[in-house]
């Protein structure tokens, strides 16, 4: 546990390196853009949604139930049903692009930095930019479906709007960050051997890097900390085998 923490620790130092800290609000701003753009071009349709749903007894005891924290919205159901799109799908939406801009455009950069500057006798694999693109859209299509799934979930476990976010992230955070650091270090069927072997360890370190993503202005790169994180994690394992096979 003390080593997962010192690679916490050290991973701030990590995004310090210069070519890292140029791009590093790149993803959070480029997934901000990009979904303020759909809400705004949305908003119209999510309107009509929430008129739809009105009609329903369970939406209208839930706008009557909310209404009194809308006090200076004019239309309460339209609050409501901003609110609720906003929660369920923008929110994760948001996180996901910004998880998948890092680890497409910005692991390789991290890797490389992290690589040149402590592990050298590391060697680079020569895959393409997108070579783990499937995986993480995939790992994506399972975080989006169960931020969905477990929403009713949320309201009745204690502190639920919490902790299901924070474990779930975690899960997505580990899966996704380890494959796209490995698929710069190895091939797919090691890859799928180096998590199984190190899941623990892995979803520790998560448990760590995730709790940046709920600390105000720290958030905005919570992304490239937790690759740079499981980046030096990898290096350092993969760095420990070729030391012991030498």
């Amino acid at each position: 546990m003390k080593s997962l923490i010192w690679i916490f620790l050290k991973s701030f130092k990590d995004i310090l390196k210069r070519q890292i800290i140029s791009v590093i609000l790149l993803p959070f701003v480029g997934s901000f853009i990009l979904w303020g753009f759909v809400t705004w071009a949305l908003w119209d349709w999510i309107v009509s949604i929430g008129f739809k749903l009105y009609g329903m007894g369970i939406m209208q005891n839930l706008v009557e139930f909310l209404s009194p924290y809308f006090i200076m919205t004019p239309n309460p159901l339209v609050a409501v049903t901003a609110g609720a799109f906003i929660f369920a799908v923008i929110l994760p939406a948001v996180l996901i692009t910004a998880i998948l801009i890092t680890s497409i455009f910005l692991v390789p950069l991290i890797v490389s930095e992290i690589r040149h500057s402590d592990f050298p006798s590391v060697v680079k694999k020569s895959n393409s930019l997108f070579a783990g693109a499937g995986v993480a859209l995939s790992y994506s299509a399972k975080y989006f479906i169960s931020w969905i799934g477990f929403m009713p979930f949320w309201f009745f476990i204690p502190a639920g709007t919490i902790i299901i976010p924070y474990l779930l992230l975690s899960w997505f955070n580990s899966r996704l960050f380890t494959w796209e650091v490995m698929i710069e270090l190895a091939d797919p069927l090691d890859i799928k051997s180096f998590i199984e072997e190190n899941s623990k360890s892995l979803f520790a370190l998560s448990l760590l890097t995730s709790l940046i993503y709920y600390i105000p202005i720290l958030n905005l790169i919570a992304p490239v900390i937790s690759s740079a994180a499981f980046a030096r994690f990898c290096l350092s394992k993969i760095n420990s085998q070729t030391q012991k096979i030498l």
